[in-house]
C-alpha cells in the first residue's frame, strides 16, 4: 500500500497555550516515530526523493526561473520575492497571519513593470515566473534565507538572513519596503509593504530521483521535477497550511476535521499504510499499527513540537 508524505508548513509555534487543542492531530503525533529531519520542508521532500540538496539555500527563484524560460546564466544570484504584509506591534514587528500574500498574474506583471521603470537598475531585474516575483541582483550573496510563509504569524527576527552578506540583503529589502510604500500594491485585504527575498541558492540539485506525485503541492516542487526527470513512486506528497485556513476565515481548530481526521481515516481504512509527517523539522511516522498504542500519553501539540 503507498506511503503518504505531509508537509504542515507553517505549524512553527511553540506557544500554543493561546490556541485551542487538536485532539486528532494530538493522538497520532503523540504515537508516531519521532525522527529529526531537515528544517526545511523542501529540502526533507527532496531527499525523500532520492535528492541530495546542496548545502545552504536551496535554488528555488532560479529553478523556478530557468523552468519559465528565463535565462539564469551569469554570476547574478536569483531571489524569490515574496510579497509580505509586516504588522508593527508595540514590541515586535510580526508577518501577517497570511505569511506570503498572493498576487494574480496581472497584479505580479504590473508591480514588475513599475520596478523597471522605477529603479531603472542594471544590477537588479524583476521577473515574473508563474505568478511568482523573481528578482536577479548581480553578484553572489552568501545568505541564508527563509520563506516567509512558513513564519506566517510570528516576528520577522526569526525569518532574518544570515551569512556574510546577511546585511546587504537586509539593505535590499528595506529598499524594496520604502519603495512599496508609494506604489499602493493590495493582496487579500492587505498592503504589500514588503518583498521578502529567499530561496537564493546557485548549486543545482544533484541524485537520481524517484519523486512522489507531488500534484502541484509546490511550484518549487513541480519545477523540480520538471529539470530532474525520473520515475515516479507510489507515494504521494500534500502540503498543508495554517495559512491557508486563515486566508478562508476558518478557525484553527479545523485543522484537526479537515487535514487530521482524514489522515486517521486514510490510516483506518488502509488506504495508505504509512504516513510520514513533517511538522518543524521533526518527522513523525505513522503507520496504521500504531493506533493500537493506546498506553502511549497524548499531549498537547505545541509539547510535542517543543
Amino acid at each position: 500500500m503507498p506511503e503518504l508524505y505531509v508537509a504542515l508548513t507553517d505549524l512553527l509555534a511553540t506557544d500554543g497555550e493561546d490556541l485551542p487543542r487538536l485532539p486528532v492531530a494530538e493522538r497520532l503525533l503523540s504515537r508516531a516515530m519521532v525522527r529529526p529531519a531537515a528544517a526545511d520542508w523542501r529540502r526533507w521532500v527532496l531527499e525523500l526523493a532520492g535528492l541530495e540538496p546542496p548545502a545552504g539555500d536551496l535554488p528555488v527563484a532560479r529553478t523556478l526561473a530557468a523552468a519559465h524560460g528565463i535565462e539564469v546564466g551569469g554570476d547574478a544570484t536569483w531571489f524569490v520575492a515574496t510579497p509580505v504584509h509586516l504588522a508593527a506591534g508595540l514590541t515586535r514587528v510580526h508577518f501577517a497571519a497570511e505569511g506570503g500574500l498572493n498576487l494574480d498574474a496581472d497584479a505580479a506583471a504590473r508591480l514588475a513593470r513599475r520596478f523597471a521603470s522605477d529603479w531603472a537598475d542594471p544590477a537588479l531585474a524583476m521577473h515574473v515566473a508563474g505568478g511568482t516575483l523573481l528578482l536577479r541582483a548581480s553578484g553572489a550573496f552568501a545568505v541564508a534565507t527563509h520563506d516567509p510563509s512558513t513564519y506566517a504569524g510570528r516576528q520577522i527576527h526569526e525569518a532574518l538572513p544570515a551569512g556574510p552578506d546577511a546585511g546587504r540583503l537586509e539593505r535590499l529589502m528595506t529598499e524594496l519596503q520604502m519603495w512599496l510604500h508609494g506604489v499602493g500594491i493590495h493582496a487579500e485585504g492587505l498592503v504589500v509593504n514588503g518583498l521578502w527575498l529567499w530561496g537564493a541558492g546557485r548549486s543545482p540539485l544533484a541524485g537520481t530521483p524517484c519523486w512522489p506525485r507531488i500534484e502541484g503541492a509546490d511550484a518549487f516542487l513541480d519545477a523540480a521535477a520538471g529539470a530532474l526527470a525520473g520515475p515516479t513512486s507510489a507515494a504521494s506528497l500534500e502540503s498543508w497550511s495554517v495559512a491557508t485556513f486563515v486566508r478562508k476565515k476558518r478557525p484553527f481548530a479545523a485543522l484537526d476535521t479537515v487535514y487530521f481526521e482524514r489522515l486517521a481515516a486514510l490510516l483506518r481504512d488502509g488506504t495508505v499504510d504509512a504516513a510520514r509527517v513533517h511538522v518543524a523539522g521533526r518527522e513523525f511516522v505513522l503507520a496504521r499499527a500504531q493506533r493500537w498504542r493506546r498506553w502511549v500519553r497524548v499531549r498537547p501539540w505545541w509539547e510535542l513540537l517543543a
